[in-house]
């Protein structure tokens, strides 16, 4: 099993589906709790960062002091592209949107992904992974909007964006991975190094924010209501992460991209389960077509390139 976790780039990007609809839902579960967002999320950065640390503790310095500065600054600006400024943007572009359009524009990160990966990786961009793409798209808007958009708001443009950054920083690792030698848990482990102070400034800037974005960024350090919550949070984002990188160790940024589409699915199985939730007949169509395109991204192993 551990061999196959290690060298299998199917098992571990089945990982990362799993373990992000968890995060996403354990997540849910503390914001419906009443947790804030900028204090949950801060919580549970320094909550990700000791896990790291503790996991990674006995190769980090070793690795750091022999890696080469630009690969150093490199992961650096990736780490800080994907944790700092896609999740700010995020935050921003859900304020100034509808919930239907911020959950099925925070999936577009299959498009944005598979496009750099194409310009940037030299990744291929074939007839066929187009038309998955594009299905995986149709079947992810089908089960998150149940096939309806609300008019367009400018939080749309700025999600986004946030994809866009997400996607930067997911090629620029795979770039890297595949140019260097580096361990992937190394760059796990910088992740909320790089990421981390971009989102404290970002927060000390809230009072020059628009009002109604200004509570989404005060954050209540002391406050420790929501702490099994955190904790919970702070294990899974650690080990998605960790997985996640592995991933593009293993695999291309589009194939990562594209098997992780099966999380909104997921999702809504732990929302129907514990939260009692139902799907509509055109969610269940969104399903389908989903585990469709899982299986023939699968098969055309674009895995590979």
């Amino acid at each position: 099993m551990k061999k196959l976790i290690a060298t299998s780039a199917l098992a571990n990007v089945l990982i990362v589906a799993v373990v992000w609809a968890f995060e996403v839902f354990v997540a849910k579960l503390a914001l419906l709790a009443g947790a804030s967002v900028a204090t949950f999320t801060i919580q549970t950065y320094i909550v990700t960062f000791m896990l790291l640390l503790l996991y990674v503790s006995p190769i980090v310095i070793k690795e750091l002091k022999k890696m080469p500065k630009n690969t150093f600054w490199q992961l650096m600006i990736a780490n800080g592209l994907h944790n700092g400024l896609g999740e700010f943007f995020s935050y921003i572009g859900i304020l100034f949107t509808t919930a239907i359009n911020a959950g099925f524009l925070l999936q577009f990160t299959t498009v944005t992904t598979s496009t750099l990966a194409w310009i940037v990786l030299k990744e291929k961009m074939t007839k066929s992974k187009a038309i998955t793409i594009i299905a995986i798209m149709i079947g992810t808007f089908l089960l998150i909007t149940k096939g309806r958009l609300d008019i367009l708001h400018i939080g749309d443009l700025i999600l986004l964006f946030a994809c866009l950054c997400w996607s930067s920083g997911n090629v620029l690792i795979r770039k890297t991975l595949k140019q260097t030698a580096v361990n992937p848990d190394i760059i796990s482990f910088l992740r909320p190094i790089a990421g981390v102070p971009i989102q404290l400034v970002f927060v000390y800037l809230a009072p020059l924010y628009p009002l109604a974005a200004r509570s989404v960024f005060i954050v209540h350090w002391l406050d420790f209501r929501f702490a099994l919550f955190v904790l919970l949070h702070g294990l899974l984002v650690a080990v998605l992460w960790i997985f996640l990188n592995r991933t593009l160790k293993l695999a291309s940024a589009s194939y990562m991209t594209m098997m992780t589409s099966l999380t909104p699915l997921l999702v809504a199985i732990l929302a129907m389960v514990f939260l009692h939730e139902t799907l509509a007949p055109i969610q269940w169509l969104g399903v389908l077509i989903i585990l469709s395109s899982s299986l023939v991204t699968q098969y055309l192993k674009i895995d590979r390139h």
